[in-house]
């Protein structure tokens, strides 16, 4: 069996931690893992979902105004 290198492990993080870093509601970070919409995996009872993939939904997420859409990135890294 093959070893990964470090680096090529995804960063997991819990509901919370998620929902701490990106400064969302943990309810928003659950839903976005159960609907699909973020990767994430179950570990027991625990949902760990994958950083960048959280990240990159935000950054590609569409913010609807009155008259026009508008994207809008709101992590970088």
């Amino acid at each position: 069996m093959t070893r990964q290198a470090p680096e090529s492990i995804p960063e997991m993080l819990t509901v919370k931690q998620t929902a701490e870093r990106l400064g969302i509601a943990q309810h928003h970070a659950r839903q976005l893992a159960l609907t699909g919409k973020v990767r994430a995996i179950r570990a027991g009872k625990k949902i760990l979902i994958n950083a960048q993939s959280a990240v990159n939904y935000f950054n590609t997420s569409t913010l609807i105004s009155s008259d026009t859409y508008a994207t809008h990135n709101i992590f970088k890294l």
